[in-house]
């Protein structure tokens, strides 16, 4: 089992706005200027964040015309992370 590399996974997935995104992510690809608009956050930050998610290997993009349109490479894996962070966000309300 790689530590280093399950640590940077969990140190990307730290800042609220890169979880912002990968919950919006999981609805589907989005271009941008979609999940600028769903994060509520700059273009230029939210580009920023896609560039550390795409690095750790968590989103892909394709050019469309003269945009730029993310995916989740796994879905149904971020959709079970998220879902562990909710239920354990719960456990701490209780």
């Amino acid at each position: 089992m790689n530590y280093g590399k399950i640590s940077d996974f969990f140190k990307t997935l730290g800042n609220p706005t890169r979880l912002r995104i990968v919950r919006e992510l999981t609805r589907g690809e989005r271009c941008v200027g979609a999940v600028e608009d769903k994060v509520q956050a700059s273009q230029a930050n939210v580009s920023q964040h896609l560039t550390v998610l795409k690095k750790q290997g968590i989103v892909a993009c394709r050019k469309e015309k003269n945009m730029r349109c993310y995916y989740l490479k796994s879905p149904e894996f971020m959709q079970r992370v998220l879902a562990l962070i909710e239920e354990e966000e719960r456990r701490g309300a209780e």
